[in-house]
């Protein structure tokens, strides 16, 4: 039977050769030939295969089931035609179960675990006690328990696998396994009561029973079912009648709870936050807003002065549209101006009693009218920068909480290794977890009591964590806050980056270009920021950007999260225009995949296959606008690619002769720093013959096999 075959294909990286051990030992033991010879050159072929190729599921498939189909055909003579066809179905049945194994491992709630189920079963179906069979006592009583807990999909799905299961152990157990679907389909009539759930499955079994040919073998499978029914009843009620809403036992993934409370907990925040920004700026645009047309200058002369005064009737009333001409033609000398003086008053006024204190009325007027509209509009900045930064940091609490949602697939088994490890060294981690994300790749995180490591113990720790995880682990992040260190380990990637960059200033030797360059875990970032204009106000903006950037990108915020807090940084860095272009790319070492944003930046290059190409069109700087008007953009990158930043004096010339220096310089394998320093000499000999000097920076990355 091919369960140990299977199971070695689909067993988890830290078990499959346990597993394989298992199925050699127990082919021996059973016996079986040639058939049996040719299941252990597949088990070890499979085995083989694993250990040269981790967690790729063809290879081990195709090593396995080649093998089985090969030991098939030699051994043909013996095995006949209906040998080889019953090999082919055993290679295929257990390429199948180690698929669904690898698809929905036996410890989450799936196809997994019921083939886990179908292979125990299978197992102890062939073992006797006596009359009684061993499977169907263990069938029944497992199906009487999920019965009456009302889990009736498990129980209707468990009745079917181990009913097959059954069949495969010994075909003289085909008639218990109808019985069982029968007693389960009739049991779960009656959820949640002992003895009516009892007394329907076993009129169930019975009526299965009636259909045994010839009856005197029946005998057996009641007995079997009478067993199953006094274990049952002798089973405590509490854990009977448990909450059937509970799909997962509560003591199973203690951690889990916790987490999904957190990210409860997380994402509510978000939401008020989100809402927060939402109803500011609700309520700001339903309020009245005053002081915002010149009316409100003539409004406030009539009430202040005009009002008292004994002509207001024959102004106002009866020449109204003479007066208001006249005020409306105070406008453009008040704003050439900013004051009135009595020549200044047009003919419509000139019937005005109080000249002197009508201008001066008006200039008041128009200087409370300029103070407060300039109060308004630094209000609004302020009410958007607020708003903006509310929902920036709303977005990113949201996306942390769908990341602690999502904690990745829990290995306790390493996880109580690497929790051993660091207890041995006399440093008992607070909490330990080992995990494997939807690719696969591992991350262990260890929380210990505040303590200091030197780069050389940190990267003993990543060698010795991944000797226990058997997997290559990258030099672990340290992360220490409040009296706590956290280390988190992650797998080594596929590709490393290799970083370069050159620059030279327009004047001087102070650049308004910064780049930062560095890796997170798992990625590759860098950051081009250019300063608006040259000299040290640029240098500034261009720091301040990149800096911030830097820090929020270390954090875990993403590139678009990043642009919207330093947009709002820069624009209340101070009452004088800020703003900066943002240039940044960063890099999945595992995948290769590249994520470009763009705010204002210059284009970039990729070279890829030998080609280069130029990526990002025109937008607007970080810093000068109440939103950000960025782009982004996904390429894929390979081993030998380069990704190249550029600042806007670069391409003072064209970029037609970037392109071609690039394809030149990857061709030639030259180093990132060798390319950016070529890509700023040429630029600054070009600036120079155009008589247009700026700022110039190149930063260069290029990718590698680790």
């Amino acid at each position: 039977m091919p369960f140990g075959l299977g199971l070695t294909l689909g067993a988890g990286e830290d078990c499959f050769a346990a597993c394989a051990v298992g199925a050699v030992l127990a082919l021996l033991l059973r016996g079986g030939g040639v058939r049996a010879v040719g299941l252990i050159c597949a088990v070890g072929a499979a085995v083989v295969a694993r250990w040269l190729w981790p967690r790729r599921f063809l290879p081990a498939a195709l090593a396995g089931g080649g093998a089985l189909l090969v030991s098939a055909a030699c051994f043909s003579p013996y095995l006949g035609l209906s040998g080889l066809w019953q090999s082919g179905a055993d290679a295929l049945l257990a390429g199948a179960i180690g698929w669904a194994l690898r698809h929905s491992p036996p410890e989450k709630q799936g196809a997994g675990r019921l083939v886990l189920a179908a292979g125990v079963v299978c197992a102890l179906g062939s073992i006797w006690l006596g009359p009684l069979s061993l499977g169907v006592v263990v069938c029944a009583l497992v199906e009487l328990v999920l019965c009456c807990r009302g889990r009736g999909a498990e129980a209707l799905a468990g009745a079917a696998v181990c009913g097959a299961a059954l069949c495969a152990a010994d075909g003289q157990l085909a008639f218990a396994a109808a019985g069982l679907g029968c007693g389960t389909a009739a049991a779960l009539l009656a959820p949640g009561d002992k003895l009516l759930c009892l007394a329907a499955y076993g009129g169930g079994c019975l009526t299965g029973a009636l259909c045994v040919q010839p009856p005197g073998s029946a005998f057996a499978y009641l007995g079997a079912v009478g067993v199953s029914a006094g274990l049952f009843g002798l089973t405590p009620r509490r854990l009977l009648l448990r909450d059937v809403s509970l799909r997962h036992d509560p003591t199973e993934h203690a951690g889990r709870p916790q987490l999904s409370a957190a990210a409860t907990r997380l994402g509510a925040v978000a939401e008020s936050l989100s809402s927060l920004a939402e109803t500011v700026n609700q309520v700001y645009d339903t309020l009245p807003h005053r002081c915002e047309s010149f009316r409100w200058v003539i409004d406030n002369t009539h009430d202040t002065l005009c009002a008292n005064c004994g002509r207001k009737e024959e102004c106002w009333n009866k020449e109204y549209a003479v007066t208001l001409d006249g005020m409306q033609a105070l406008k453009p000398i008040l704003e050439e101006k900013e004051h009135v003086e009595v020549q200044d008053l047009p003919g419509q006024l000139a019937r005005c009693i109080h000249p002197a204190a009508l201008s001066g009325t008006v200039t008041r007027s128009f200087a409370l009218y300029r103070s407060r509209q300039e109060a308004r509009i630094h209000a609004e900045a302020m009410r958007s920068a607020l708003t903006e930064q509310y929902g920036a940091v709303a977005q990113a609490l949201s996306v942390l909480s769908d990341q602690i949602g999502t904690p990745g697939s829990p290995e306790p088994y390493k996880s109580g290794r690497v929790a051993a490890f660091f207890s041995s060294l006399g440093m008992p981690p607070l909490e330990c977890a080992v995990t494997l994300d939807n690719l696969g790749r591992t991350r262990a995180a260890v929380t210990l009591p505040r303590a200091r490591f030197s780069q050389a113990e940190l990267s003993a720790l990543a060698q010795e964590v991944g000797r226990i995880c058997r997997r290559g682990l990258e030099t672990p992040q340290k992360l220490t806050c409040k009296g706590i260190t956290t280390l988190i380990f992650t797998e080594r990637p596929l590709l490393r980056a290799v970083f370069g960059a050159a620059g030279t200033a327009a004047r001087g030797d102070v650049s308004g270009d910064a780049v930062q360059q560095f890796c997170s875990p798992g990625a590759a970032q860098m950051i081009l920021c250019d300063g608006m204009g040259t000299g040290r106000p640029a240098a500034v903006d261009g720091n301040l950007a990149a800096e911030l950037t830097g820090r929020l990108l270390k954090a875990g915020f993403t590139a678009e999260l990043a642009a919207r807090l330093v947009n709002v940084a820069l624009a209340l860095k101070s009452e004088d225009e800020s703003g900066a272009t943002l240039d940044l790319i960063s890099v999945d070492l595992y995948t290769g995949t590249a994520r470009l944003f763009k705010a204002g930046a210059a284009p970039g290059f990729i070279v890829h296959g030998g080609k280069a190409r130029a990526v990002g069109e025109p937008s607007l700087p970080v810093g000068v606008a109440g939103a950000v008007n960025g782009q982004s953009r996904v390429v894929h990158l390979a081993a030998g690619d380069l990704a190249v930043l550029v600042s806007d004096g670069l391409l003072v010339d064209g970029s037609g002769w970037v392109l071609k220096q690039l394809e030149l310089a990857g061709a030639s394998g030259d180093s990132p720093d060798k390319i950016a320093r070529e890509l700023v000499d040429t630029a600054r000999a070009r600036a120079e013959n155009t008589g247009r000097p700026d700022d110039i920076t190149a930063a260069v990355l290029r990718l590698e096999v680790y």
